[in-house]
């Protein structure tokens, strides 16, 4: 049997040992794992276990497992599904991601169907896509559950028209719409010019309101949201400035999905803001929030400050208090957000770098975070426009040192700047070490205001060291900022900027065959490893169901890990994995196919970084 198709520019494709010379590779190992039968670990999963794909009218059983089961649903942009998980054993959890992340849900549910402690999410995709669907328990307990896919499409809502300065009474009752929580609702429609603000509030004698307003097309996204009003008992009300001109959708609630009763509904001209007072660059002014200050762009209570700026000209704000969390935003004269901070300043103060695009005025707003009151002091200062930064030559290690003369992002936080021209869809790989301080990377477009478009604090996994791994969007030149976790770091330190080439695929094996490889700096690298994001290679075959394997990693140079799963590269679904089952550093696993089909063996490390040679075993179990 020969091992075929390797991993290209990893493993090399040879024939497998003989039969004498494999038995003889064999009778070693087990020599080895004789001295250490007792301290053998047991596989142990890392992920949630692969349920396969699943489409819209099916219904299949399952078994959560301590970590819940995934399965695949492909949908196409605005192809809604309800997806309804019932168990007798568990309470139920589902929650949906996207093809590309799954740090982060899109929705969740726990008990939306209403029936015990069954679930029920409903979902309306944005885009085409791969989607997973987890099904769990919410305290991670096993047991079985049945899950049915069905379509779906948002209710067509009746929205009655109101205008600013206008007032509505409304009533909640059992014939009123519902949100997918179950919660009934009123909805009203509202048009605003860009940078309009307004007032809104609901009020009820009968139920503790909530309001929200957002777009509603076709399924409604808040923008802003409301319960109890500050001083206003279970009132709520909303100070909104509309990002751009448009309809606008308003939803009156309850906080309690059963209440029913009357409510007031008012679109009001809000309060006029106190005029922004000028700040005087380099001279702190001292303030105070109390109960009769004024309310800002964001609603809540705020000192504003006008600041008249060029573009292209940085600015350092800072926001002290020993009263309350300090916390700074910036807006254009039009009311649109541009900056916020809460504690960059340190401990609970803020501090920003504002850096306007063009010319003209803008409003600094000081506040709490939260609705405490106090004495502040707030100091604003012209920066030095940042050094060009440094090229970033390919493939070499360049030194620098962060020192309090550097560019800035906070008041304490330094950063140096690094540039280098790269072209779309190439794969590059940044990497910041050292011995002085917590290493943190950026990297962003060098057109225009600098805004990251990947980041990493610690990636290299067993320190504080940063590995960045980016694909070029687009043509033209990018800037790397080597900085330091919370800004006060500073020391010497070492970066390196190479090109990791194409992405490499999937190699194809052969159950009986042997194939041998080495995970490098080049390989892809995944989030789904033991310890930060190894390096790994992965190897497609094909096993019947019931069909029990046998797989045995040896790797001189590294602590071995062998998964097994389903899906290649960042969708990847692990269903078993071992570490130290065959000695203190290489891998054994023992592993049935649940099904007929098609899977994949991934090799990769437990240490983050771990490079070398490896050779890997799959064969039937004896």
């Amino acid at each position: 049997m020969l091992a075929i198709y390797s991993h290209p520019g990893s493993a090399s494709m040879m024939p497998p040992p003989k039969m004498e010379s494999l038995v003889f590779m064999r009778s070693s190992f087990l020599l080895t794992v004789s001295t250490i039968v007792l301290l053998a670990a047991a596989p142990m999963a890392v992920a949630q276990t692969d349920g396969g794909a699943i489409r819209i009218g099916d219904r299949v059983d399952g078994s959560t497992g301590t970590l819940g089961r995934d399965y695949q649903l492909d949908l196409r942009e605005g192809q809604g599904v309800e997806i309804v998980m019932r168990s007798s054993d568990i309470d139920s959890f589902l929650s949906i991601y996207g093809q590309d992340d799954q740090s982060e849900a899109l929705a969740t549910d726990d008990d939306g169907l209403g029936e015990g402690f069954h679930s029920r999410l409903r979902f309306y995709p944005q885009q085409s896509g791969v989607f997973t669907i987890r099904a769990e328990s919410i305290d991670d307990s096993d047991g079985q559950f049945q899950l049915s896919v069905t379509a779906w499409q948002p209710e067509r809502v009746r929205s009655t028209s109101i205008r600013k300065g206008g007032n509505a009474s409304g009533r909640l009752n059992a014939r009123s719409p519902q949100t997918d929580s179950g919660n009934r609702f009123q909805q009203y429609r509202l048009t605003l010019a860009q940078g309009e603000r307004v007032d809104i509030s609901a009020r009820s004698d009968d139920l503790d309101t909530m309001l929200a307003i957002g777009h509603d097309s076709p399924a409604f996204t808040a923008l802003a949201e409301n319960d109890d009003y500050s001083g206003d008992g279970l009132n709520s009300r909303i100070i909104f400035i509309a990002p751009e001109a448009g309809a606008y959708a308003i939803r009156v609630s309850s906080f309690g999905n059963s209440a029913e009763g009357r409510f007031d509904l008012s679109i009001a001209e809000p309060k006029p803001m106190a005029p922004a007072r000028p700040v005087t660059l380099g001279e702190q002014t001292s303030g105070e929030l109390t109960d009769k200050t004024d309310t800002g762009f964001g609603g809540v209570t705020a000192d504003r400050y006008s600041l008249v700026a060029a573009a292209g000209h940085p600015h350092e704000i800072s926001l002290g208090s020993d009263d309350f969390d300090a916390y700074l935003a910036v807006y254009d004269a039009n009311g649109i957000e541009l900056a916020t901070d809460d504690d960059s300043g340190g401990s609970l103060n803020a501090s920003l770098i504002f850096t306007p695009e063009k010319d003209g005025e803008y409003i600094i707003e000081a506040r709490a975070y939260g609705s405490s009151k106090g004495k502040y002091d707030l100091l604003v200062e012209a920066v030095e426009p940042p050094p060009a930064p440094f090229a970033l030559p390919m493939d070499e290690e360049v030194e620098g040192e962060l020192t309090d003369h550097d560019a800035r992002t906070s008041a304490s936080g330094r950063y140096d700047g690094y540039v280098f021209s790269a072209t779309k869809g190439q794969r590059l790989q940044i990497t910041l070490t050292s011995a002085d301080f917590d290493a943190t990377l950026e990297v962003g477009s060098a057109e225009g205001t600098f805004s990251a478009l990947a980041s990493d604090d610690d990636g290299m996994g067993n320190s504080t060291d940063s590995r960045l791994v980016f694909e070029v969007p687009e043509d033209g030149d990018y800037v790397v900022r080597a900085s330091s976790y919370g800004g006060d770091g500073r020391g010497a330190y070492e970066i390196r900027l190479i090109d990791r080439g194409p992405a490499p695929q999937a190699g194809s094996l052969l159950v009986g065959s042997t194939v041998r490889g080495s995970l490098s700096e080049y390989d892809n690298t995944s989030e789904g490893g033991m310890m930060g994001s190894p390096y790994y290679d992965d190897y497609r075959f094909t096993a019947k169901k019931d069909e029990k394997l046998r797989f045995i990693l040896v790797a001189p140079k590294f602590d071995a890990v062998v998964m097994v799963g389903s899906g290649e590269g960042e969708e990847f679904n692990v269903a078993k994995q071992d570490d130290d089952g065959l000695s203190d550093t290489h891998s054994r696993l023992n592993w049935t196919a649940p099904r007929d089909g098609d899977y994949v063996v991934r090799v990769t490390s437990f240490g983050s970084n771990s490079t070398g040679d490896y050779s890997l075993i799959v064969e039937p179990q004896s």
